[in-house]
């Protein structure tokens, strides 16, 4: 290829070497019938050019199946695992625990929360005192077994109620069943009633015996009973001896029964109760029952019960209570 300038100057590009070589490297294309009258070996080759290049797609086509399993199956995998697990399920609400108030802020009506599980210190007890959230008892001293208690206390009783009551001028103890909520007048009232004696300061009484004498009790199978209490604390209600005119009965220190038994009909008896590591029940002198108790501590009491209102009413009197 020849390049020259003109005067003008424009350039101008002789081709003719150009095409001459062009043509003596072309290849003469051959016809459809040379073409298919090409050598076997020819034919040969290009059918395994063509498996080869078969087999390569085949090859790139596996390879990228492969590689989308790769990424696809731990994605797979991963949410399969993931909805597969049970959803877990809210958490029960915890148990409420309100926190008490702090006791420098107590007052009347929540002095006793503010005090729940904790203890106060001097200064705060002090503080409650002065405040008026708070009035301090005296302890009241436990009282001892009477040397020799040998009548009926005219005072110091408490009814089932709290109610005190104080006996009659002739030292005899009078528990009326309630009529309307109200004491009965003689005649009147059904039910039971009982009283203490001094119960908040005999509940350490232990190793003693008692004597009464119970009257009035009627006919045998009138039905009244008047019952006698040992033990008696603001944990147990205490054994209690219940009699009629011709029947004896005896509870355990949770009401539980111990023994039934009769004893010789009167409209009086004089009964007789030890507790000291054992209880032993005597009436009119005879022993009836003894059974191990073992360290009961509790003070005495008496009850009455009337199954109709015309019922007798049974009195207690000549009371007698003693160390053992």
């Amino acid at each position: 290829m020849t390049v020259t300038t003109k005067p003008t100057g424009d350039r101008q590009v002789d081709t003719a070497l150009t095409d001459a070589l062009t043509a003596a490297n072309r290849v003469p294309r051959r016809s459809r019938a040379n073409r298919t009258a090409a050598h076997p070996g020819q034919r040969r080759a290009g059918a395994l050019t063509r498996q080869r290049r078969v087999r390569q797609s085949a090859f790139r086509l596996v390879g990228g199946i492969w590689t989308v399993l790769i990424f696809a199956v731990p994605l797979a995998a991963f949410i399969h695992e993931m909805f597969s697990q049970k959803v877990p399920r809210a958490a029960a609400p915890a148990f409420w625990q309100p926190t008490p108030p702090s006791i420098v802020l107590a007052s009347r009506w929540n002095v006793g929360w503010a005090m729940n599980g904790h203890k106060p210190s001097a200064l705060e007890m002090k503080d409650l005192v002065v405040t008026d959230a708070l009035t301090l008892i005296p302890k009241r001293k436990p009282t001892p077994i009477p040397a020799v208690l040998t009548s009926m206390p005219a005072t110091g009783w408490t009814l089932d109620n709290g109610t005190t009551i104080t006996t009659d001028t002739h030292a005899v103890l009078v528990l009326r069943p309630l009529t309307n909520g109200r004491p009965s007048v003689p005649g009147y009232g059904e039910g039971w009633r009982g009283a203490y004696w001094l119960p908040l300061t005999t509940m350490s009484w232990q190793n003693y015996s008692l004597r009464v004498t119970i009257t009035n009790l009627g006919s045998e199978a009138s039905g009244s009973t008047a019952t006698v209490v040992v033990g008696h604390s603001e944990k147990h209600v205490g054994y209690a001896v219940s009699i009629s005119a011709a029947r004896i009965t005896i509870q355990n220190q949770n009401g539980g029964h111990m023994f039934s038994g009769i004893i010789p009909a009167a409209t009086s008896h004089r009964v007789g109760v030890t507790l000291a590591k054992q209880l032993r029940v005597m009436v009119d002198g005879s022993l009836i029952a003894t059974f191990p108790s073992g360290k009961v501590t509790g003070g005495i009491g008496f009850g009455v019960y009337k199954p109709t209102p015309s019922s007798y009413l049974p009195f207690f009197t000549d009371l007698w209570v003693r160390p053992t």
